[in-house]
């Protein structure tokens, strides 16, 4: 069973509570209170402690300067709740979220922390009660991704609804997935929240939409950020995960669309590894899924690169997403990139998957897994 009734809610962010480690709770929650344009407070209940007692911590990821195409389509958006669930807003390219999809973030951004413990900035509250204050105080709008549920007005499941295991598996889903994203007045910002456990690769559906890929062994958030595991460990799954990266691309190229004379649009990856990469069978997906066959044979030297053309994956001047998948259809990497980048400059946008948001060139994008 999918997440029902998942939506987006567009509000004013007024208050919060929470349960700390002294409130006996196995699924403690952080509970947002909005206001919009209907008379009365509404309620957002966001998780801060997994129910899986294997491991318990969230992974979480703050983007403080969230740039990407969906900010475009929520700007247009009137105070209220949205229903998303079973319309054409929730798959590519539409206003759902997806965090393995949709290119929202930069993986290795991400932390895990357990819910509530003592001492500075080591704990889920450390990180969520600044951004809130923050929101609070400067009376920004608040996108609140979940599930709205009955009884009044309130919204649930603000975390990843994908990629579960046991008795959480019957949640799984694609493009459901929960958020918060806010919008200050000269910026936007993003907090998604997940499980440790939950898997970072997941089928596409139609069938067993959202389970964990593969089905047992498969690897978590927990494996690319938990604290206890070695920088050694977590580079080398890393690499294994991630051999190949987008670093730029040609999305609007000089003169008119398509025609004779204009150059194509192109999309150049980067070896991460010591040794050559065959890259035959894998694929490149622009923003609303329309795929790019990569040629047979097609190979990318040690720490090298190669730029191929995707005719039949036209990346959109309005700001999307690009997405490399490998031979078992696997997300190796993704990006983004929004209307204002297609637009600047020669149309070519460049991708940092290292360097900070803040500190990228007007022609940057953030690389995001």
């Amino acid at each position: 069973m999918v997440v029902e009734n998942y939506g987006v809610w567009r509000a004013k962010p007024v208050r919060y509570t929470y349960e700390d480690r002294h409130q006996a709770s196995s699924s403690p929650h952080l509970e947002l209170y909005f206001t919009d344009d209907e008379a009365g407070e509404g309620r957002a209940a966001i998780n801060i402690k997994s129910g899986d007692h294997q491991d318990s911590r969230l992974a979480y990821w703050i983007v403080p300067q969230f740039t990407h195409a969906i900010i475009e389509k929520l700007a247009t958006l009137d105070d209220g709740f949205r229903l998303l669930a079973g319309t054409s807003e929730q798959g590519p390219g539409g206003l759902a979220l997806d965090f393995i999809r949709g290119n929202l973030f930069h993986r290795n951004d991400g932390r895990i922390l357990p819910h509530d413990v003592e001492g500075p900035d080591n704990d889920i509250l450390d990180q969520l009660k600044p951004i809130l204050d923050r929101a609070i105080s400067a009376d920004a709008t608040v996108y609140i991704y979940g599930a709205h549920f009955g009884g009044g007005k309130g919204i649930h499941d603000v975390h990843m609804n994908q990629g579960n295991s046991q008795g959480w598996a019957r949640a799984n889903g694609v493009f459901q997935d929960g958020g918060l994203i806010l919008r200050f007045e000269d910026h936007w910002e993003a907090l998604f929240i997940g499980f440790a456990s939950q898997a970072v690769h997941t089928e596409d559906g139609p069938n067993d939409a959202g389970q964990p890929l593969p089905r047992t062994r498969y690897m978590t958030w927990a494996n690319f950020l938990a604290p206890e595991i070695s920088g050694g460990d977590r580079d080398r799954d890393d690499l294994a995960d991630s051999p190949i990266f987008i670093t730029q691309a040609l999305v609007n190229p000089p003169g008119p669309d398509n025609q004779p004379g204009t150059a194509p649009e192109t999309v150049t990856l980067l070896n991460r590894t010591g040794q050559n990469v065959d890259l035959s069978r894998w694929r490149i997906l622009n923003q609303a899924g329309n795929a790019q066959n990569l040629p047979s044979g097609l190979r990318v030297a040690a720490k090298g690169t190669v730029t191929v053309k995707v005719p039949r994956a036209p990346l959109s001047n309005q700001g999307g997403t690009i997405t490399l998948l490998n031979a078992q259809g696997l997300k190796v990497h993704g990006v983004s990139y929004t209307k204002a980048q297609a637009q600047a400059g020669n149309g070519m946008v460049s991708f940092s998957g290292q360097s900070s948001l803040s500190g990228r060139s007007s022609l940057e994008s953030r690389a995001r897994f």
